[in-house]
């Protein structure tokens, strides 16, 4: 699947350059090419993937203004570019950012203009602010969400508060960056690079990427000549209408590492009539890794009730996708959420350390974080109220 991907302020500059970073790593399929918009030059100049002609420094001209704080966007000179970057291949625009930003607010006349000119669906990937934030960014978050769900195809959140604490005790999900070179003892022609962990919102960051592109990937892995096609190839098509008109959304990822010997000498070692139990294990761990990504490991917590529509994909070694696994969790998924449209297929990829099951929920009316944030500024509202009649 091929999109545009659009950040916007600090927080959605840096997941729009963690999910093309990701994606830039594949030397042969490229799905994404992107803009960062933010009125913090800083901010700017710390983003490491995307080009630097596709970095906008959104400041105000105003006089009597905050310079910081933009009061809209230059949209017209986004759009040009946008446009430029569109060869006609393009299957969605993705436009993330950090709700309760102050530029988050000025995103919907952005998304609008965008819309008026550009055919492709519109897709939100936006992040939840933490419990611990402020009262006032809380309140900005649930009426950005109300404002921006109104005008895009679908929203896929992300829910920093559940995140960056599963990041910090997950080194799995950890960032690796590998910083200066440091000098190895008594040996001056040798040096080591000096690795750098960073969790928080940077982890966070890292793992939107990971997930995001991985999707894009799959849906455009069977248009490219010579590659593993699927048994159940999932096209572009059916990632944008698993989004498409269903409001809020969600997605989960969950991952198993897999023996690095080759399958070939395993078998030749193992005694006859060992395939089947081995056929057996590969279903069983299939369908658990299904389980958990939807009851554990999902970016915003949910209820799979509640969900109107559902997109599966199983991705690793073509010898590790247990069909038998993939359709009992098919089935398990499509008898548990609400609605009727399940889509899935798989993923082969040759050479993984590991095998995963990825799955978007989508179609929710209510989602607990959201609603809490809208609780808040609601009770805000009422107070104030009640404040004036006094």
């Amino acid at each position: 699947m091929r999109v545009l991907i659009v950040g916007i302020g600090g927080a959605g500059c840096r997941i729009a350059d963690a999910i093309y970073d990701d994606d830039k790593k594949s030397s042969s399929l490229r799905c994404t090419d992107g803009i960062a918009i933010d009125s913090d030059a800083s901010s700017l100049t710390t983003l490491r993937a995307l080009p630097k002609e596709n970095l906008f420094f959104s400041k105000t001209l105003e006089p009597n203004h905050d310079e910081k704080t933009p009061t809209r966007l230059p949209n017209d000179e986004i759009i040009a570019r946008l446009q430029s970057l569109d060869h006609g291949d393009i299957d969605a625009l993705i436009i993330c950012l950090g709700l309760g930003g102050t530029m988050a607010g000025l995103a919907p006349s952005l998304i609008l203009s965008i819309r008026k000119t550009m055919v492709e669906p519109v897709f939100g990937l936006f992040t939840l602010p933490r419990e611990a934030e402020a009262e006032e960014v809380r309140i900005q978050a649930a009426n950005q969400i109300d404002a921006l769900s109104g005008i895009m195809d679908g929203v896929l959140l992300f829910d920093n508060e559940k995140w960056i604490a599963k990041v910090a005790n997950d080194p799995d999900l950890q960032v690796i960056q590998h910083t200066e070179a440091v000098p190895l003892p008594f040996k001056r022609s040798q040096s080591i690079p000096l690795a750098a962990i960073t969790s928080g919102y940077e982890g966070v960051n890292h793992v939107i990427g990971r997930w995001i592109s991985l999707i894009l990937r799959a849906g455009e892995v069977s248009e490219r000549p010579g590659s593993e096609v699927g048994e159940v190839a999932l096209d572009a098509g059916e990632i944008v209408n698993t989004l498409r008109g269903c409001g809020l959304a969600a997605i989960g990822f969950a991952r198993d590492p897999i023996s690095a010997v080759s399958p070939d000498l395993i078998r030749r070692l193992r005694p006859a009539g060992h395939s089947v139990d081995e056929s057996h294990e590969k279903a069983a761990r299939i369908i658990a890794l299904g389980k958990r990504a939807v009851l554990e490991e999902m970016s915003v917590s949910c209820n799979i009730a509640d969900a109107e529509k559902a997109l599966i994909l199983i991705a690793g070694p073509s010898h590790e996708l247990n069909m038998r696994g993939y359709m009992a969790f098919r089935h398990w998924i499509d008898v548990n959420i609400s609605g009727f449209e399940v889509r899935s297929g798989d993923y082969p990829i040759k050479n993984s350390r590991f095998v995963g099951v990825a799955v978007i929920l989508s179609g929710f009316s209510h989602i607990a974080r959201v609603d809490s944030l809208r609780a808040i500024r609601d009770e805000k509202i009422l107070s104030q109220s009640h404040g004036i009649a006094e």
